[in-house]
């Protein structure tokens, strides 16, 4: 695993499980608008100033940013501009025809659907560009609402990756992303996969060196979710001796154990409908493994000294700072549990592996500070700076 990935064997599921919540964040809000208010940007390559007239007129109307071209060649430097959600191209043109167009973007953009436009002759090479990757063509003289429609389906197939451009785009000049802060590409795709995973009910696995910000991933996943106004919920395993973890989590009734003067609700209920963040979870006994494996299985949760199951909606979120595979080969994991909970595993850089972060980090750092604030401390020296860095 790289130092910030999904698994990628559970990438093919997730694409088709993906009901993004992703936001068009701007400066005036932490949560912008829905997804839908992205807007696509449309590459339209032709030749015959009429035909690229009639598209940028049918694209504006629809809502979309249009961007007209008359040649492939041309196409290909928007594209590699990286900001191109769909094309509709002309199989004729001067020069680079468009068959060669389409064969081009399914090498190097594969993600970015394309739509050829073809004449009645045409047919046979219209259904060959379909081989090369076009996801559909039109004939000349084309039905606009026909050219609509089939847009429409397009981008909505690729939707998960037009959102991940747009998210790109946003943080390439950008910083901050759910209290994170960071201009290294390593800490942008990790933002790119929490947005990706936050809306899925799916268990999310945070693996990091202590300090590497393990939950303030697992607070950005549950804010980005479809969970986030409802509670999020967190317990360090590591603080607490085996008996009381149990009870903190499960909860008990009056009289379970001396000094249970009355009911108390565990951590487990708490999240109802919301988020459990477990963190250091490798501290946890192989005993309580298995209880933590029934309820999440059976999505009840059972108080101590209590007879009845109670019923549990909620996200799990784990985080540990030490590889959980290599506990479940020594024994001191249960190969269930790790696999229930090992569902997203993402894993997190230490700052050493990310210094450019570093000056970042300490403006933010003085910037909301209270005392840095009272003593109007605005900056420190470059002597400082380099201190921090080297240590």
């Amino acid at each position: 695993m790289s130092s910030v990935e999904i698994d990628r064997n559970s990438v093919p599921s997730l694409l088709d499980s993906f009901e993004t919540s992703l936001k068009n964040d701007d400066s005036q809000s932490q949560k912008g608008a829905p997804v839908s208010s992205l807007i696509p940007n449309i590459l339209v390559v032709d030749d015959d100033a009429v035909v690229r007239s009639q598209l940028v007129r049918l694209y504006t109307h629809s809502g979309y940013t249009v961007v007209p071209v008359s040649s492939a060649e041309e196409a290909l430097q928007r594209l590699e501009e990286g900001n191109i959600d769909f094309v509709i191209t002309d199989i004729k043109l001067p020069g680079m025809d468009g068959v060669e167009l389409i064969a081009r973007m399914q090498e190097n953009y594969p993600d970015v659907p394309v739509i050829a436009i073809t004449g009645y002759s045409n047919i046979e090479t219209a259904i060959n560009v379909l081989k090369h990757g076009a996801c559909d063509f039109v004939v000349k003289p084309f039905d606009l609402g026909s050219v609509q429609e089939s847009t429409r389906a397009a981008l909505e197939k690729t939707r998960v990756y037009m959102e991940i451009r747009h998210l790109r785009r946003y943080l390439k000049d950008g910083y901050e992303f759910g209290g994170m802060l960071s201009k290294t590409a390593e800490m942008h795709r990790l933002f790119e996969i929490i947005r990706m995973v936050a809306p899925t009910e799916m268990t999310v696995l945070i693996e990091g060196e202590t300090g590497t910000g393990k939950e303030l991933v697992a607070s950005a996943v549950h804010y980005y979710s479809n969970r986030s106004k409802r509670p999020f919920i967190t317990i360090n395993c590591a603080g607490f001796p085996e008996t009381l973890l149990e009870s903190e989590l499960f909860g008990y009734e009056k009289g379970a154990f001396t000094g249970a003067d009355h009911p108390k609700a565990g951590k487990i209920e708490l999240a109802h409908t919301g988020t459990l963040f477990l963190d250091e979870i490798e501290s946890m006994s192989v005993v309580m493994q298995g209880k933590l494996l029934r309820v999440l299985e059976d999505q009840k949760v059972h108080r101590l000294g209590g007879s009845r199951g109670i019923q549990v909606d909620m996200r799990v979120i784990a985080a540990t700072n030490v590889p959980l595979k290599e506990m479940v080969a020594e024994g001191k994991m249960r190969s269930d549990f790790y696999y229930r909970i090992n569902v997203i595993p993402i894993q997190l850089i230490p700052l050493r592996q990310r210094k450019v972060d570093i000056p970042l980090l300490v403006q933010d750092f003085l910037h909301r500070h209270p005392v840095a604030a009272s003593k109007g401390i605005s900056s420190v020296s470059k002597q400082v700076m380099r201190s921090l860095i080297d240590y």
